[in-house]
């Protein structure tokens, strides 16, 4: 099937598009350095799937745009399909221009936490920005719960379709991320997506929707909302929490010699396996051809 999609659509956007007319979703994960990299890139090769890797801004900064770039270049060398790469969570019109620039695929303006109209406004000067070459756009409306976002009611989080309808029409993003009950990382509770607000959301606009929060989400509630409109999900914390958790281990078994190389040798299977079990998940709502 992703042979099928890789002809059919020859860049990004059209592959989004593709998505959401046929029902299926592009797993998104966030990576910190070239040894998660590889792991999701031998996941996606072992699963047969498109990818992406996101690098939220921390990682960006610290790393550098350029040379994040440069290594997903390089592994693309090994991938069966695309490995598509994105800047996620900026709220930087500065630092989305340089990811364009270093040659990232698409880039996330995240203005959820601005007034609608400046929200619109910084994510159309993106827009303007990254469409020149040939770059996707997220932007962002409500908020993701979870990272000490405080929220009062429904209202105060919810995406408005309104809102969602106004920003999509006058910025013109390629994705739009919308806050429908899910939270960043793991969370006390299972996260309530609001269905209801997803489907009134997917009915006025066309456009690709992004759900954020995927780690805690339960497998069939991913597939639902694939079916209704998610062609986007991103998963991030349960891929560095395994990172971190395997490799402290190995750091302490080790002691005194412990060397990088011979320690990620063991941790990468274990990243590799939880990318992996979230692709077949992701790709498993496919509901046509």
């Amino acid at each position: 099937m992703e042979n099928q999609f890789s002809k059919k659509y020859t860049n990004l956007s059209a592959l989004l598009k593709g998505y959401r007319k046929h029902g299926k979703c592009l797993a998104a994960f966030n990576v910190n350095d070239n040894y998660d990299l590889k792991a999701a890139v031998d996941a996606a090769n072992q699963q047969d799937t498109h990818l992406m890797v996101m690098t939220y801004p921390p990682v960006a900064e610290l790393v550098g745009v350029e040379v994040f770039a440069a290594m997903v270049e390089g592994v693309r060398k090994k991938a069966k399909h695309n490995v598509y790469l994105h800047l996620d969570h900026s709220t930087s019109i500065e630092l989305c221009k340089a990811a364009v620039d270093a040659g990232y695929d698409s880039v996330m303006f995240d203005g959820s936490h601005l007034p609608l109209e400046q929200n619109i406004a910084s994510t159309k000067e993106v827009v303007a920005y990254a469409h020149k070459k040939g770059v996707v756009v997220e932007a962002e409306i409500g908020k993701i719960l979870g990272r000490e976002v405080v929220v009062k009611s429904d209202d105060d989080f919810l995406a408005s379709v309104e809102q969602v309808a106004r920003l999509n029409e006058e910025a013109k993003p390629d994705l739009i991320a919308v806050g429908i009950g899910t939270a960043h990382g793991f969370t006390p509770e299972v996260p309530k997506i609001n269905f209801k607000r997803l489907s009134e959301i997917a009915a006025v606009v066309e456009t690709p929707l992004v759900l954020h929060g995927g780690t805690g989400i339960p497998d069939e509630d991913i597939q639902k909302a694939i079916s209704m409109g998610i062609c986007k999900i991103n998963i991030g914390t349960v891929v560095h929490t395994t990172y971190m958790k395997y490799m402290g281990e190995g750091i302490q078994a080790a002691g005194k010699s412990a060397y990088p190389p011979f320690i990620m040798k063991e941790v990468l299977p274990k990243i590799q396996a939880v990318i992996e079990d979230r692709l077949r998940v992701v790709n498993s709502a496919e509901i046509s051809g």
